[in-house]
Order: C-alpha cells, then structure tokens, then sequence
C-alpha cells in the first residue's frame, strides 16, 4: 500500500477541522485503506481514512452509517469527506470522529464470560437495528449470492486438498451444490440495510458497553443473513460459536428466524466460497472452520 505523505494528510484535516496535526499514528485494522489517529491537541483526535480508487470514495459510507445513527445505531460522526486527484486515480479522504475503546475482538480473554455473553447479545440487538433500516438500493454495495462456477469450485477445492486433505475437498464441492440449489430454490426475498463487516473487530468497547459499530465501507443492501452467515463464518473463537447469543440480541428488536429467512446457510458458504478463493485465503486452522460450517449444513 503506498503511504500518503504527510503534508497531504495535514492539509486536508487542516481544511475540515480547522486545526494542526499534532501527532498522527496509524491504526490497526481499516481493510484496504490507511487508517490513521490524528491528535489535534487539548484532548481532541480524530480517524482519518484514506482509499484510492477511480472514482469518489466514502460517500455512500456516510449516508449509510448516518442512517443508522439515526435508529440508535453508535457509529462514528463523520467530520468532512475530501478528494483529490492522484494521477488516473482518486485519493479519498474521510475524517471522522474517534471513539474511545477497543475492539470487542481484541477483548478477548480480558473480558469476564459475564461481559464477553452481554457483549455478544448487545452486537446482536445492533446488527437487529442496522436491518430495520430500508436500504437505499442505489446506494452502497449490494450483496447476493453468486452462483458458484464448476472452475472456481474446482480450483479452490483444489487449494482446499493441498492444505487439509482430499475428503474436506469433497465436502467444499458438496457445498457449492447445496448453494446451487438454495439459489435455484428459494423465492427472492426483500433486501434490509447490511452492515457489510459486522465483527467483533469492528464492535468498539468502552466500559463494558458497545458505543461504535466502525468501517462501513461495504454496507448497502442485503438480506439479513448475510451479516448473520458472514458473522458465524469469519468472528472467530469465540464469537462464531455463539450465534445462539447473537440471535437473542436480534430478539430484542426483531424476529431473527423470520429476518433471516432460512438464508444462513447459503450466504455462509458463498461467503466461504469466496474467501477460500483469495490469494492468500486462510489459515489451516480457518481453512477447518470453513469446512466444519459447510459439512454441517449441507448435511456433509
């Protein structure tokens, strides 16, 4: 990733906040993007998120988490949002405001099983609330299932026997068939808002309480479960196996069995599809978990 220079990054905070960059430290996490802390001074910090793409960035970002702030969703108010041009590519800046805390996944084993469970059940009753949101279907990015093509299936199941075995390759292959009939089977089914990375790397805790959901530069329209499949596939130990609290937050503001249509499995597995075909996909140990969730609900 090429580093934006600093002077550049100085200007623009200087242009939306009105103030110096005192001291500026990157942050961990933040996808493809630089992520920076920016200290103004006097106790005041602010995000700064930078991403190169051809066109605009983080415009749709910004109406969307805006949206769901305003159904009590806690997401970070977003400060100004600059572009500028960097060659034959768009050097988008979003300058938002810093929330205190960690994230829920860096808690891990810090947090008593008393708070770790309210936590997971707060992240549900949020998750509940960012799909009570319409969706704008023009804006942000949408998310359905892909059929999966019998050559990329082939390949990753490939990728799949070099680093677990040839009997986990037959249950990937098994799974893609099981997605092939969902997509083929189930009746098209109304789309909510989606967060897009709903994990516990993007939960912020202060003082036992969840006061940021963050990095919203993939919601757009969705159906419930897949927030809900992508969460069980991808939130880790222990988080992945706890859907049963995940779902007992969601209760609080809405049905999770009726939101999530019976569609859990199929976007768990094309999410799987899909991260198993990257080119540096996984882990052994994530490679198992991707095949465990397969093999349990394609009845492997």
């Amino acid at each position: 990733m090429v580093a934006t220079p600093r002077p550049v990054i100085d200007s623009v905070v200087r242009s939306i906040c009105g103030r110096d960059v005192e001291r500026l430290a990157p942050l961990a996490g933040g996808g493809m993007n630089e992520t920076y802390r920016a200290d103004l001074g006097g106790d005041v910090a602010v995000v700064v998120r930078i991403a190169r793409h051809p066109t605009p960035w983080f415009v749709d970002e910004a109406y969307l988490m805006e949206r769901a702030r305003a159904v009590g969703v806690p997401t970070p108010e977003i400060l100004g949002l600059e572009h500028l041009d960097d060659d034959d590519e768009v050097l988008s800046f979003s300058v938002q405001q810093h929330l205190p805390g960690r994230s829920l996944e860096d808690l891990v084993g810090q947090l008593s099983a008393a708070d770790l469970e309210r936590c997971i059940i707060g992240a549900g009753e949020l998750m509940a609330l960012v799909h009570s949101v319409e969706p704008d279907l023009d804006r942000g990015v949408r998310h359905e299932l892909r059929w999966p093509e019998e050559r990329e299936v082939s390949r990753i199941a490939r990728i799949v026997a070099q680093t677990l075995d040839p009997t986990a390759a037959a249950v990937l292959e098994r799974g893609a068939d099981f997605l092939r009939q969902e997509i083929t089977s189930r009746p098209t089914v109304s789309f909510v808002l989606a967060q897009g990375d709903f994990m516990p790397g993007n939960l912020l805790i202060h003082e036992g309480e969840i006061v940021g959901v963050i990095d919203w530069e993939f919601a757009g329209p969705a159906t419930p479960a897949f927030d809900v499949g992508r969460w069980e596939v991808s939130a880790g130990t222990p988080f992945a196996d706890r859907l049963d609290l995940l779902r007992e937050g969601y209760a609080r503001v809405a049905d999770p069995e009726s939101s999530e249509a019976g569609l859990t499995p199929a976007f768990a597995i094309d999410w799987i599809l899909e991260m198993l075909a990257w080119r540096n996909p996984a882990t052994p140990d994530q490679f198992r978990r991707c095949i465990d969730v397969i093999a349990r609900y394609s009845g492997c």
